[in-house]
């Protein structure tokens, strides 16, 4: 198993430098009040992906520390006020011998 997931490493590893020799270009990031940015496409590509990676988890975190200091109290989430309570299943105590869609 760890020679597999060195192996998927490496993998990963020659795709992301094949990507990144591959986007070498020079290019203009035009941001406002006529400054710019020259850098190499895939520098600027990784800049972009570490950002989403970042606004991600900034946008997933209050949820995050909601669920943690729930679980620190041992209860689940409380049901939202208003909500309707649904009563409990009543089953048969004995099998039903008939079709129950009456077919």
């Amino acid at each position: 198993m760890r020679i597999l997931s060195w192996f998927l490493r490496l993998v990963l590893f020659l795709l992301l430098f094949g990507l990144a020799l591959n986007n070498l270009e020079p290019v203009t990031l035009h941001l406002l009040f006529g400054t710019e940015w020259r850098t190499p496409m895939i520098v600027l590509l990784l800049v972009v992906f570490a950002l989403g990676a970042v606004l991600g988890v900034l946008a997933l975190m209050p949820s995050w520390l909601r669920h943690r200091r729930l679980a620190r109290r041992g209860t689940d989430t409380p049901p939202p006020a208003g909500a309707p309570t649904a009563a409990p299943a009543e089953f048969p105590s004995q099998p039903i011998d008939r079709p129950i869609d009456g077919v």
